[in-house]
């Protein structure tokens, strides 16, 4: 079982000059409607992180590998950040790159996750 570590946030830096923060709350949260499946019907779900280094190594793996990893999620995830339009039809592949995870605890100390290396 996991523990409420409470609302860290995580600026994510593309090499381009770019990006934006996310937000990763670590206490229970209830599951969400789906086509079979009423939200009103939710259900609550434990806590999903058992200390900060199991949150970082989802966030760095979320942001490097995971969904968020790819062209067409960062692209939308820039667009709402910039409140822009979002490109329709975005391709997915790898040119946005990423420079660097900062993570921002609840104290608000910072601490660099994850960085490109050259």
């Amino acid at each position: 079982m996991g523990k409420d570590l409470g609302t860290y946030h995580l600026i994510v830096e593309f090499m381009s000059g770019e990006g934006y923060i996310e937000t990763w709350d670590t206490g229970a949260r209830y599951t969400s409607g789906t086509a079979n499946h009423s939200p009103l019907d939710a259900y609550r779900i434990e806590p999903p992180y058992e200390d900060e280094a199991d949150l970082f190594d989802t966030m760095i793996y979320a942001n490097t590998s995971g969904n968020f990893s790819c062209d067409c999620n960062r692209s939308l995830f820039l667009a709402r950040a910039y409140q822009e339009d979002e490109k329709e039809d975005m391709a997915c592949g790898d040119t946005i790159t990423l420079k660097r995870l900062t993570v921002i605890r609840p104290d608000g100390t910072r601490q660099v996750a994850w960085e490109e290396t050259m």
